[in-house]
């Protein structure tokens, strides 16, 4: 299996598009990123965590409809068509980056995503490692009852882009990612509203002591129930689970169904580098 064939075709966002447009088009798909393109060229990338972490820390004035993509695009990482699974993983953890595109000039042909090299160890490394061999045992986590202002900021802090919700018993019983945020945002401001000064406030909401961001709680937006996956699973099939669902992490629980930790693409990335 070739690099090429687990790949796929870039979805584009053109230069002049504002971020509340590329909100729009993440919430309407299955991706998390987008190949901004400027008549025919491919100048830069944005993905779902730029966003998040751009809309909840920036302090600009502007609204998101004055705010064009290319303000938080990064640059795209090229590699050759004949790279490796393996060292594609290697670059992407070099790198801190998500993806990796195929192209030549300023076009992007093809990109490989964390979601491509998961699917790759799923169909080709299966009995080779178990989940606790790489799962993360430190994760992030807040409780229903949290204000919202307090989870967005620890989400900051931390620089992560989802958080597991524990009810008062300390069982995990969902999750907070920047997609839940992006359609609370969409939410609070109509088609109307969604533009300058308006959503410029709902935005800021999300962090105010004062606004909504107080008086909504993570149970109140949060994504109900976790997938999850036993300690000892064959980390090939947490890989099926993870693609099967179109979910970034699982929860991975003991032999006494307690949580132990979480397995991520990301960590399915680093087995694969290794």
């Amino acid at each position: 299996m070739t690099i090429t064939e687990i790949s796929n075709k870039p979805i584009s966002i053109i230069k002049n598009s504002t971020i509340s447009d590329a909100i729009k088009m993440l919430l309407n798909t299955k991706i998390s990123r987008l190949i901004v393109n400027d008549g025919g060229k491919h100048i830069g990338i944005i993905t779902e965590k730029d966003i998040g972490l751009f809309l909840f820390s920036e302090t600009t004035k502007r609204g998101l409809e004055e705010i064009p993509v290319t303000d938080i695009m990064k640059p795209i990482e090229f590699v050759e068509q004949d790279v490796t699974p393996k060292n594609a993983a290697k670059i992407m953890i070099e790198k801190e980056i998500s993806s990796l595109s195929i192209g030549g000039g300023q076009e992007v042909k093809v990109i490989i995503t964390k979601s491509d090299l998961v699917k790759y160890f799923a169909r080709r490394m299966q009995e080779k490692n178990k989940v606790v061999d790489f799962m993360t045992h430190n994760y992030e986590s807040t409780h229903t009852a949290a204000p919202l202002y307090k989870v967005v900021r620890k989400m900051l802090e931390r620089k992560i882009s989802r958080i597991i919700v524990k009810n008062q018993q300390e069982e995990p019983v969902g999750i907070i990612s920047f997609r839940d945020l992006f359609r609370i945002s969409i939410e609070l401001g109509s088609e109307d509203d969604f533009s300058g000064t308006n959503f410029d406030n709902v935005r800021r909401g999300f962090l105010s002591e004062d606004g909504f961001g107080d008086i909504s709680l993570a149970r109140d937006v949060m994504t109900k129930g976790l997938i999850t996956i036993k300690f000892n699973e064959d980390l090939a099939e947490a890989c099926n689970v993870l693609l099967e669902n179109n979910v970034s992490g699982l929860v991975v629980l003991d032999g006494n169904n307690t949580i132990t930790g979480v397995i991520s693409k990301s960590d399915v990335i680093k087995a694969l580098a290794s």
